[in-house]
């Protein structure tokens, strides 16, 4: 591990704007709005420490959408396909590049857009991933430090190569085939890598039971998780980032991720680690 000089600090705290007033979140959405339902939970039992302020989207009919619009919060339908057509009809080298300088003009614009919201409506504090589309860009300028996604896998598991093994799709199904007994779910800083970033904590393990690697048993346990695992995960992370409870050391771990630093002491790869009895 490196050793920081004098003159730097050895942590640098993830919460940038002054602890004052509630934890001013946005949240990209692409699916059914459950990460979305567990932040306005926390909104509406504590809104003195968090405030839900936007909700936008990469497509115009997303059921998270009207789960915004119900709770107040303003929500920004997209046309990333429209504009960007998809990643699955990109079959070469040339309409890969086309596809992906297309979806960094897209996330540019939304972060444009972003920047004139908080011109008139304050700076966000915290952006909440529940998102199916990769971000480059300078969206992942402007939120460095302060953009968190959840992946429903171990992220601490890494290869003989010293690389994370279940990144990408299907990772629930992919621990299954290799044997692992529990799965759980992974909150991350996100960053330009492939749910590469820091691990701040993982979600109680949920056991794997008779469940066979099978689209059909993964995906039964993947709904398990995002039960026993996802919203604990979420939770957690979202109450410690508002207190200031969070950290990245300039130390690294065998993955090349920073170490993450909870209450002034270092985390082992994974961060806090949850159980369904002790969650603080």
């Amino acid at each position: 591990m490196s050793t920081p000089s004098p003159s730097t600090p050895a942590h640098v705290p993830l919460r940038r704007r002054a602890a004052t007033g509630p934890l001013r979140i946005g949240v990209l959405v692409s699916a059914t709005g459950a990460n979305l339902t567990t932040l306005l939970a926390l909104r509406d039992a504590r809104p003195e420490e968090f405030e839900v302020c936007l909700v936008a989207s990469h497509a115009e009919r997303v059921k998270a959408l009207e789960v915004a619009r119900r709770a107040g919060v303003e929500a920004w339908p997209g046309d990333f396909d429209s504009f960007c057509g998809t990643a699955s009809a990109a079959r070469d080298g040339a309409a890969r590049e086309r596809y992906r300088d297309r979806a960094r003009q897209w996330h540019d614009g939304l972060d444009a857009r972003l920047a004139e919201w908080e011109r008139d409506h304050g700076e966000l504090d915290l952006i909440v991933l529940a998102y199916h589309r990769w971000i480059e860009g300078r969206l992942l300028d402007r939120y460095s430090g302060r953009m968190i996604n959840q992946h429903p896998a171990d992220l601490s598991v890494l290869s003989a190569r010293g690389e994370r093994e279940f990144t990408g799709k299907d990772p629930v199904r992919l621990a299954m085939a290799a044997g692992r007994r529990t799965t759980r779910t992974s909150c991350f800083l996100v960053d330009g890598t492939q749910d590469g970033g820091a691990v701040l904590a993982m979600g109680p393990e949920v056991p794997v039971g008779e469940r066979r690697p099978t689209p059909q048993d993964a995906w039964e346990q993947e709904l398990e998780q995002k039960r026993r695992s996802d919203r604990a995960c979420l939770e957690w992370t979202v109450r410690a980032f508002a207190a200031g409870r969070l950290a990245l050391s300039r130390d690294r771990h065998p993955d090349g991720s920073h170490v993450v630093v909870v209450d002034g002491v270092p985390t082992p790869l994974g961060g806090r680690r949850l159980t369904e009895e002790v969650a603080v």
